[in-house]
């Protein structure tokens, strides 16, 4: 998606948010922290949340550390603590994720442990910073509190290619990196923990052929490998598409009755493959990638792709690509079938990148930022009660001077409560500012 900056000055920026009476309601936004980047939250079955994010400095000295806040639904957040362990014990953005009952864990990278991590209990205190045994990228966790982290190594120059994972029952320590798979050229796509525990690691093989600026792909093939609760042994797939001349983009869901499902892109179309039990099935087309634009830039984690437990299946991105609309389609991993993209951003016009986060219900909440001609940007986000429940109208929750076009974070649990972190400018453009708000249906 393209963004337009104004430059010109902003207008002052009312920080109460409007809400549509009809599908619950925002409250008021607060703010988590000045000088403060990348927050990220987390949302109980209870309605508890926990958000943490590098805290840059306090009143002019610099602190480079990370920090974290609770609170439940309706009431005031804490005093922000520092996590990390003093000024300077921090040197990356933090990762968050959280159980059903309450448990979260923050992964980050620090000076002198390195890739970090750190687990704070329901009520209870932050406990002291851990290794994570080496590694800090595609963070990943179900509602139980398992939780793995993978990654790749090498890509189109280099000769040699690795994905690699590690993986860490609820409450208990990371395993040593195991290597997936091992290639002249590999690259990895994405990664899931699924409802029983299990993880699987979408990746792709490729050739490449590199001259002095650039490199010419082709052959890619995508596989997806599995380890099972408790096992450990990493099952490949195989070639589950391709070869073909792209990437596919391998995105996964899954849900609480064994179905395992990656959303792709392969020829011109959004294509999905699912394993029941053992067994995978072939391709089957979602819909046409000229009229939906599928997200590739995931990140540190999937804000695409997702199941409830019963199977249900949605997936977001932007539809009308002349208009600028978001996007949502809904299948089935059982079944693997789909429906038709349906437009859920209402009328607004080129919302900016999303989040989106669906809970075991199937409630859902997609948040994304408009950017005004003021200069100022309007937080807005759709929600959704269940699996097959209509889409609220678009709200707004909460808005800022500018915010570069990107949210920090959302959760939602499921009872469709919903959380989300947003940032932007002080008035006079100095400082950053990380916002947080909260929805109940």
């Amino acid at each position: 998606m393209k963004y337009t900056r104004f430059t010109g000055l902003a207008l002052a920026v009312a920080m109460t948010a409007a809400t549509d009476a009809s599908a619950g309601s925002w409250a008021t936004q607060a703010t988590l922290a000045n000088n403060a980047y990348q927050g990220a939250v987390t949302l109980d079955a209870s309605g508890n949340m926990v958000s943490v994010w590098y805290q840059n400095s306090v009143n002019g000295s610099l602190v480079t550390e990370i920090w974290g806040s609770s609170a439940a639904i309706g009431q005031a957040w804490s005093a922000p603590v520092d996590i990390s362990g003093g000024a300077g014990s921090a040197t990356g953005y933090a990762y968050l994720r959280g159980s059903s009952t309450g448990n979260v864990t923050t992964v980050y990278t620090s000076p002198t442990i390195g890739a970090a991590y750190a687990d704070k209990p329901l009520g209870g205190a932050w406990h002291s910073p851990l290794s994570t045994n080496g590694v800090s990228q595609y963070y990943v966790g179900n509602d139980s509190g398992v939780e793995g982290l993978a990654w790749g190594t090498g890509g189109a120059r280099p000769t040699s290619s690795t994905v690699m994972a590690i993986r860490r029952p609820a409450g208990g320590v990371w395993t040593a990196p195991a290597t997936i798979a091992a290639a002249p050229h590999l690259i990895f796509d994405g990664a899931i923990v699924g409802p029983d525990g299990g993880m699987a690691v979408a990746w792709e093989s490729f050739n490449s052929v590199c001259g002095s600026r650039t490199c010419t792909t082709s052959n890619w093939v995508l596989h997806v490998s599995t380890e099972a609760a408790g096992a450990q042994t990493w099952i490949d797939s195989g070639a589950l598409l391709g070869p073909d001349a792209k990437q596919h983009f391998g995105q996964l869901a899954a849900d609480g009755v064994g179905d395992l499902g990656v959303m792709s892109l392969q020829g011109g179309n959004v294509v999905s493959v699912v394993r029941h039990g053992a067994t995978w099935t072939g391709a089957a087309i979602v819909t046409s990638a000229a009229g939906f634009q599928y997200y590739t830039g995931t990140g540190h984690d999937n804000r695409i792709f997702a199941s409830d437990a019963a199977g249900h299946a949605t997936l977001v991105g932007w539809g009308n690509i002349q208009l600028g609309t978001l996007a949502a389609i809904d299948g089935n991993l059982t079944t693997n079938t789909w429906g038709a993209p349906a437009t859920i951003s209402g009328g607004d016009q080129d919302p900016g990148y999303f989040d989106f986060a669906m809970s075991s219900s199937g409630a859902a909440i997609a948040f994304y930022p408009l950017l005004l001609q003021s200069g100022t940007t309007q937080w807005r986000a759709v929600t959704r009660a269940g699996a097959g429940k209509p889409w609220n109208a678009p709200a707004t929750a909460g808005t800022s001077y500018e915010g570069g076009g990107t949210p920090d974070g959302v959760a939602v649990n499921a009872a469709g409560q919903a959380a989300v972190v947003f940032h932007g400018y002080s008035a006079d453009f100095t400082t950053n500012i990380l916002y947080t708000n909260t929805y109940k249906p």
